[in-house]
C-alpha cells in the first residue's frame, strides 16, 4: 500500500453515550488511523444501525467493530488491511478471544459453545461460508469490507432481528465470489454471555434470527429440507427437547461438527435456547 487508505469505523450502540474507553484507547493505539468514526446509537436491529453508520461516512473501507469488542494489539487494522489487497479476497476478519479478565463463568461458556469465540490463526485462512454448513469464522464484531463491495451486495438486511453476519456473508460469497478471510495474527477481546439467562436469551435470539434467514434461503435450515412442512418448527423443537438431555453428554453444533464425551451444560442450554428460538421465530415471521 503506497498511500495509507482511509478508513471509516462504524460502531453501532444500542445503549449508552460514548464508545467505552477500553475500545476508544484501542482506536487511538493502531498504527493506521481510522479517518472517519461512526457511533450510530439507539438504532435497532443491528443491520440497520449499521448500514446508517454507512450511509453517514465517506471513507474507502469499512471497517464493522461491536461496541464490547477491544481491538487486539496497534497492528490489527493494518493486518487485516494487508489482507484485504490480496487478490480475490472480499472481506476480513479477526480472531476474538475473551478479555484477560474474563471470570471463570465466561471460559466455561466459551469452552463449551460454538463461535463464543474463535482462535487466532498464524496466516491469513479462508473461511467461506459455503454449503452444506455455511459456516463462517469471522463475525462483524469485526470486520473489514471495501465500499464497493458493500455497495454490490446491498449492505446488511434490516429485516433480521439477529444472523445479519451470517446472511450477508453467505449473500456476499453468492454475487461476488470472493474470498472471507481471517486474518492471521489478529484478533479482538470480546466477553462472552455473563450469566447462564445472559446466555440464553442471547441464543433464542440467534435461533429467531435463523428461522428468518430460513424463511428466505430455505437451503440453509439445519438438518436439511427433508421435513420443510407447516410443521417444520415443531418438530425441530420436539426432536430437540427428546435430545435435550444427551446434548449434556454429547453435545453436537452445525458450527462446530465433531462429537465429543464429557459434560458440557452450557452448550445444551444454549443449542436448546436456540431451538425455542427457532420455533418462535418460525411462526411470527
Amino acid at each position: 500500500m503506497n498511500t495509507t487508505p482511509q478508513i471509516a469505523v462504524i460502531i453501532p450502540m444500542f445503549a449508552g453515550a460514548h464508545i467505552p474507553d477500553a475500545l476508544a484507547t484501542s482506536l487511538a493505539q493502531q498504527t493506521i488511523s481510522p479517518h472517519e468514526c461512526v457511533v450510530v446509537r439507539g438504532v435497532s436491529p443491528n443491520g440497520r444501525a449499521r448500514n446508517q453508520g454507512v450511509a453517514q461516512c465517506h471513507a474507502e473501507w469499512l471497517l464493522f467493530v461491536d461496541d464490547d469488542a477491544v481491538l487486539g494489539h496497534p497492528q490489527l487494522i493494518e493486518r487485516m488491511l494487508v489482507a484485504a489487497h490480496n487478490p480475490g479476497v472480499g472481506i476480513v476478519g479477526s480472531a476474538r478471544i475473551l478479555p484477560d479478565d474474563a471470570p471463570k463463568f465466561q471460559h466455561a461458556v466459551a469452552a463449551q459453545v460454538a463461535r463464543i469465540i474463535n482462535p487466532i490463526v498464524p496466516v491469513d485462512t479462508i473461511t467461506n461460508p459455503d454449503p452444506p454448513s455455511f459456516y463462517c469464522n469471522i463475525t462483524t464484531t469485526c470486520c473489514l469490507i471495501h465500499r464497493s463491495l458493500f455497495t454490490l451486495v446491498g449492505g446488511f438486511d434490516e429485516t433480521l432481528t439477529r444472523g445479519v453476519d451470517s446472511e450477508f456473508f453467505v449473500r456476499f460469497r453468492r454475487i461476488t465470489q470472493r474470498n472471507i478471510v481471517q486474518a492471521g495474527q489478529t484478533w479482538v477481546y470480546h466477553p462472552a454471555p455473563a450469566t447462564l439467562r445472559a446466555l440464553w436469551h442471547k441464543h433464542v435470539a440467534y435461533g429467531i434470527g435463523h428461522a428468518q434467514e430460513v424463511r428466505r434461503d430455505p437451503q440453509r435450515a439445519r438438518g436439511g429440507n427433508y421435513f420443510h412442512t407447516p410443521l417444520h418448527a415443531v418438530l425441530w423443537l420436539a426432536m430437540r427437547t427428546l435430545l435435550a438431555p444427551f446434548h449434556m453428554i454429547i453435545p453436537y453444533s452445525y458450527g462446530d461438527p465433531r462429537w465429543r464425551v464429557g459434560w458440557f451444560p452450557f452448550k445444551a442450554v444454549a443449542s436448546y435456547a436456540s431451538a425455542v428460538g427457532y420455533c418462535i421465530g418460525w411462526y411470527r415471521s
